[in-house]
């Protein structure tokens, strides 16, 4: 990224100075991008980590009856996800009151001190830990795509925002790899030696750690500073992110825009309490509509069976014919891979040049008709537990399905969801409606992690099949209701939303003039003759970018 533009960044970025793509920029991204660690290596770890006989020893799992042991390990997996919802909605009045950068800070230090919980062989505790490590990780999930979309050129804001993703799918390939490694732990006493499962559970402390240590050193947001009446160290901020100086085209394009959209909303609304920010939610139709898409997403997001496969895969595996523990471990960290690589080949080229839409109904009609085929193979065939001998044909295509699943969902509701409630809200409202968006993510995560083992026990086939059908309703919202939003600024979303939510599909694709948002797009128009001072960023980029605007 410093230096220049590459594979990494869209056609559009090629036309922007090459001074925003900095180390700056890059060193912010990293620090930030850490966070994504905290979600992948726990949901990754957990599934791993219940099989373990040593884990079934310590916390007294290995004297449960089935019905109670599946119970109590839908507990510990879902304890997460139940932190993770009240992190999301504290998120909102911390990153208002506190700014976003060390709200970012303040929740990390909390993910660490419910990471170190779980290294304590006491279920209480364990349970405590998960979930104050889950307040960190739900209320991180809000904040560090906030922060991203909030730092980043419009030109390759979906890649930044995704990379939040990507380090989500790093860790977990990691941790289902670092699962499969202590599993062959052999040596007399392994399956009462609590070193092996605080090995899977500790690796988590490394990326809060190095993310606590960084995140001081970056700047503050902008648009942050800019809502809050710091308009000159806003403007400051924009020009240490993006190396240029205050008078260059395209630092006074980003930063009018900015101000044009404060301008508005003080103009338009009285405070900024959240019970008014709420009423505006609700009572003004363009900010309804905004907010009914990103829940909509979220909750097709979740409704996809993700959580299922992610904190029970090993099982999942089993189920459908895979012999063995340290088999169905080497299994799921094979989907691992296969989730990494394709979230790599996503953030690198498709979401800020295909763009969100299409490769997210792409991805989901994957997804869903991978669940549709292990549905009907396990109603037909059964499972697979029983049988003697290596996996059946039909349990290998049922393995190549899960596969396939994960690479639609690797550039489809993997990232969307994200991406997209980064980038469609006013600053103004940007806080309250990404917390509930984060809230409802993580409390029908609880539900569904909470229930899996005792619906893969009563449902069977029929758990495969309400998400192969689920998904696909998905497929249609998704197709009529969600525009493309690559290329366009943050605050030129005001216009695109005056349009009522289900003719988006008429409208899903800006011209250049919809990219900048039209009261600011009519200023620069009004003002061609703005140069820059700093002969070194005169150039083609500059020019073309002002005749872009």
């Amino acid at each position: 990224m410093a230096g220049g533009t590459s594979i990494w960044v869209s056609p559009q970025a090629k036309q922007d100075p090459k001074a925003i793509f900095n180390l700056r920029l890059l060193y912010l991204l990293i620090s930030v991008a850490w966070a994504g660690c905290f979600y992948g290596f726990d949901t990754g770890n957990i599934g791993g980590v219940l099989t373990l006989p040593s884990f079934k020893h310590a916390f007294g799992l290995d004297e449960l009856s089935k019905k109670a042991y599946d119970d109590r390990r839908g507990t510990i997996a879902a304890m997460l996800a139940a932190g993770g919802s009240a992190g999301a909605l504290l998120a909102a009045p911390t990153s208002d009151v506190l700014g976003r950068k060390w709200s970012v800070f303040l929740w990390g230090l909390v993910f660490l001190l419910g990471a170190i919980m779980q290294m304590i062989p006491d279920y209480s505790v364990l349970i405590a830990g998960r979930f104050i490590a889950g307040a960190g990780v739900g209320a991180s999930s809000m904040l560090t795509p906030q922060f991203l979309a909030e730092n980043s050129p419009k030109s390759i804001r979906g890649t930044m925002t995704a990379t939040y993703n990507l380090m989500i799918l790093f860790s977990l390939m990691l941790a289902f790899w670092i699962n499969y490694g202590v599993s062959l732990w052999k040596s007399p006493g392994t399956d009462t030696n609590d070193t092996q499962w605080r090995t899977a559970l500790g690796i988590q402390l490394i990326p809060g750690a190095l993310m606590c240590i960084m995140i001081p050193f970056v700047p503050e947001t902008p648009r942050y500073l800019i809502n809050h009446g710091k308009s000159e160290q806003g403007l400051t901020n924009i020009v240490k992110l993006r190396k240029l100086p205050a008078d260059h085209p395209y630092i006074q394009t980003e930063y009018q825009e900015i101000m044009a959209q404060v301008r508005y909303e003080q103009e338009c609304f009285q405070g900024h309490s959240y019970w008014v920010v709420v009423k505006d939610v609700f009572t003004i139709k363009s900010n309804f509509r905004r907010f009914f898409l990103a829940v909509m997403l979220f909750l097709f997001h979740k409704f996809t069976g993700t959580d299922s496969l992610n904190y029970y895969a090993p099982e999942i595996f089993q189920l459908i014919g895979v012999k063995g523990e340290s088999s169905s471990l080497l299994t799921t960290g094979v989907y691992g891979v296969v989730k990494f690589v394709t979230t790599i080949f996503y953030v690198a080229f498709l979401v800020d040049r295909v763009g969100r839409r299409l490769p997210l109904l792409v991805g989901a009609i994957m997804q869903a008709s991978a669940m549709l085929y292990l549905a009907l193979y396990l109603r037909f065939a059964g499972t697979n537990t029983e049988t003697v001998g290596g996996t059946p044909a039909g349990g290998i295509v049922g393995i190549i399905a899960i596969y396939i699943y994960a690479f639609g969902w690797s550039f489809g509701h993997s990232v969307a969801c994200y991406v997209v409630a980064a980038e469609i809200f006013p600053t103004r409202i940007r806080s309250v409606c990404m917390s509930f968006c984060f809230f409802i993510n993580w409390i029908v995560d609880y539900g569904i992690t909470r229930a899996t083992p005792n619906m893969i026990t009563e449902m069977g086939w029929g758990v495969f099949l309400l998400y192969a059908m689920l998904t696909y309703g998905g497929v249609v919202f998704i197709y009529f209701c969600l525009p493309e939003l690559k290329g366009r600024s943050i605050e030129s979303m005001d216009d695109l939303f005056q349009r009522p939510l289900w003719t988006m599909w008429k409208h899903a694709y800006p011209t250049e003039e919809e990219k900048v948002r039209h009261d600011v797009l009519e200023k620069t128009e009004q003002n061609h003759s703005i140069v820059p001072v700093d002969e070194e960023n005169k150039g083609p980029e500059a020019a073309v970018h002002i005749e872009k605007s």
